[in-house]
């Protein structure tokens, strides 16, 4: 099997050049001991095995980060047969800086020029054998969206990894001024007078060992921490380059590096008159300006959520239905002379809790497949420049807003990612705010309660509750930026900002489908495991009576210290709040078991025609995606407005969950119970995984803020909208 780590900057599209590569097979995990995301796809061509890598999106390979780490760190010691540097090549000066890192590292290396497309619609130019022999990699332009290259290079990975080609990696060496060759080659003759010189330079390239060590790289020097080298002589060498050029070290190497690209670019790359960053700059002065800005970020996640909720919203309702009366009701029939317990198990607990989290899966397909739009295009990374300036109110900058972005998609992640910020009560400050983002797992919870008792206000509804948890987080973080336990230093915001790019349909694709993969596997483990425990504390002791279960009990108990919030006069919102701290999609698999047994309707008579009842299935279908296709195109703006009537809502019908939960409550104030419910649903105690994640990057420490914080905001919260929104609504 041949290896191949694929590294690059951020935005480069190394990602969409795998999954171009190998069919979208891409397999994601974590690295061994940290939550990095790590992607590796297997792909046979030719009869030849190939393991692609898709190393973190890197700028260098300095110790201060764990992308750069893992990086570095996978090259030289997991040895790969080749590494592949994807650059973007309408932005080559600065992506190539990481190319003479990598080549110091020694291992094979093959050059990508990604993005081809742009780069001829930019009348770019670039004599590729002289830039070839110049920079010493062999270099191919390459495009995911046309699959440009693709063959040749594999041709040609095969070709290295079999023939050991070194000298299409080794023949250039990077040449510095005289005066930095000269100490280089000082240190180098130092290190070859080493006893242990035989054993190190198995590891470690003489070029990438001499600079580390004349670097003082940390994360090196502990790696060599046994070798017999003698560090006073190079110390001296260190001293009399800083003195020749009265810069520090790590600057006179980077200014170096620099140089040397410029040289090889001023020899063989051309622009034409056209300015690539043209329509970025327009774009930039309406998207990034202080006005106009922050109402634009609003709009385009009114958007987002408006064509996600209102185009899912038939494909959720037919799910709905053909759970609850086709699949339910023939494995009803199924079981009809079982045991009563064995019956309810599996109706009860497995459909109509594992049903009731399936229902959301077009839901997330929407989602995931309108927000990696979004990160495509390179309008993400302006979110951070939109959110800098109040980001500044909790003494942070925009950068920090990023972590918090992921806490869109999951909390965890999203914390551990805080490490990338400038100092530690940065990370933790920031950390605490994140759970007030929404996470994905909130989702099904708006959804159902949206769908239930708003219609095509949905949108607006789930995008208020997205920003009253910004809005929270940003209170809360300005009350704690001045506690010495998290005070952060106040540092500018120092980011880069791709280009807009229109988004490659199948890099959208695979990640649309990859990420909603994830989704229902966590909901056919974990949460599957959960429910069936619920399930058992519903039926029993009573058989299946769910009021005097023990859920229902502890439910009873509990629901007048919430009353106040408006939604305590069901114990069954009440009861679902405590299984969330598993997964938050628990508490609708929840609500679906409880209100699924406890619906107290008289046993109605079905019908049973299997053959009429799967065509009736398959044309519900056909009708759902017609109406999903255009209700995501066509915006019904009346209807964003307009509350959905008693008789639109009773459409819905059939036994689903939805309808179930349309039953919660009537009176005039249901809207607001329901509002109130999903505040305290986004505001509570997040998952144990998490608080996991809190201690492990943090320690005990953070946990007591966090449960003080995330135990009385929600139910502050939710009290005053419920007690002031019934001064209005009587």
């Amino acid at each position: 099997m041949i290896k191949v780590a694929f590294a690059g900057n951020p935005n480069v599209g190394k990602s969409a050049l795998i999954n171009a590569i190998s069919g979208a097979k891409l397999h994601v995990g974590n690295w061994p001991g940290v939550t990095i995301e790590k992607k590796e796809a297997e792909v046979i061509y030719k009869n030849e095995e190939f393991l692609f890598v898709d190393l973190p999106g890197v700028y260098s390979l300095s110790p201060y980060s764990m992308e750069e780490i893992i990086t570095r760190d996978y090259i030289i010691n997991e040895n790969p047969d080749i590494v592949i540097n994807v650059v973007d090549s309408t932005n080559l000066e600065r992506n190539l800086y990481l190319t003479t890192l990598l080549k110091e590292l020694g291992k094979p290396m093959i050059l990508l020029l990604n993005f081809h497309d742009e780069f001829e619609k930019l009348n770019y130019k670039l004599d590729l054998d002289t830039f070839e022999d110049l920079i010493g990699i062999k270099s191919f332009f390459t495009s995911a969206k046309t699959k440009k290259g693709i063959d040749a290079l594999l041709d040609y990975c095969i070709d290295l990894a079999k023939t050991k080609k070194e000298q299409h990696h080794i023949k250039y060496k990077i040449k510095f001024n005289n005066f930095i060759e000269k100490k280089l080659i000082e240190v180098e003759d130092i290190l070859k007078t080493s006893k242990d010189f035989n054993i190190f330079s198995k590891q470690f390239h003489l070029d990438y060992m001499t600079i580390k060590i004349l670097e003082k790289d940390k994360h090196f020097l502990e790696k060599i921490e046994n070798f017999d080298i003698n560090y006073q002589k190079i110390e001296l060498i260190r001293k009399e380059l800083e003195k020749e050029f009265e810069e520090d070290i790590e600057t006179i190497f980077t200014e170096s590096r620099y140089g040397v690209i410029k040289g090889i670019l001023a020899k063989t790359f051309t622009t034409s008159i056209k300015n690539r960053l043209d329509t970025t700059e327009k774009i930039d002065k309406i998207i990034l300006n202080q006005f106009f800005g922050p109402i634009s970020f609003v709009i385009i996640m009114g958007l987002l959520f408006s064509m996600t909720f209102n185009g899912s919203a038939p494909l959720i309702d037919y799910t709905d239905q053909f759970i609850a009366d086709y699949i339910g009701k023939y494995i009803a029939l199924f079981l009809q002379d079982t045991p009563n317990w064995l019956q309810s198990f599996i109706v009860d607990g497995i459909i109509g809790g594992l049903g009731g989290i399936l229902v959301f899966v077009p839901l997330m397909l929407f989602l995931h497949f309108f927000i990696t739009l979004l990160e495509e295009s390179g309008y993400m990374s302006r979110i951070a420049f939109i959110m800098d300036r109040l980001m500044k109110n909790v003494g942070l900058n925009g950068k920090a807003f990023l972590p918090m972005m992921l806490g869109f998609g999951c909390s965890v992640p999203a914390i551990y990612s805080t490490r990338t910020l400038e100092d530690k009560n940065s990370s933790k400050l920031t950390a605490l705010m994140i759970p007030f983002m929404s996470c994905g797992a909130r989702l099904p919870v708006y959804a159902l309660f949206t769908a239930a008792f708003f219609g095509k206000q949905a949108g607006f509804i789930i995008l208020s509750i997205y920003l009253i948890g910004i809005l929270t987080a940003i209170i809360i973080g300005s009350i704690y930026k001045a506690h010495k336990y998290f005070k952060p230093e106040e540092k500018a915001l120092l980011i880069e900002l791709p280009p807009y790019r229109i988004p490659s349909f199948h890099a959208v694709i695979s990640s649309t489908f990859r990420k909603t993969g994830e989704y229902i596997k966590k909901a056919g483990t974990i949460i599957l495991a959960m429910l069936v425990i619920l399930w058992a504390l519903m039926y029993f002791p009573n058989n299946g009576n769910v009021e005097s279960s023990f859920v229902g009990k502890f439910g009873k108990t509990i629901a007048p210290v919430f009353k106040p919030t408006g939604f305590a006069d069901r114990w069954e919102t009440v009861a679902a709040i405590p299984p969330g701290l598993i997964a938050k999609e628990i508490v609708v698999g929840f609500l679906g078991q409880a209100l699924q047994t406890n619906t107290g309707d008289e046993e109605k008579e079905i019908e049973y025609n299997f053959i009429n009842d799967t065509k009736e299935q398959i044309f519900m279908l056909k009708d759902a995606i017609v109406d999903s296709a255009k209700s995501t195109i066509i915006i019904d703006i009346k209807g964003l407005f307009t509350p959905p009537s008693k008789e639109e809502l009773e459409e819905q019908g059939g036994n689903g969950i939805i309808t179930q939960i349309q039953n919660l409550w009537t009176d005039s104030r249901a809207k607001l119970r329901a509002f109130s419910y999903m505040l305290f649903i986004l505001l509570t105690i997040p998952c144990v995984v998490t608080l996991g994640a809190y201690k492990q990057e943090f320690g005990w420490g953070i946990l007591k803020y966090v449960f003080l914080i995330y135990l009385i905001v929600p139910y502050l919260v939710s009290t005053l909208v419920f007690q002031i929104g019934s001064l209005i609504i009587r």
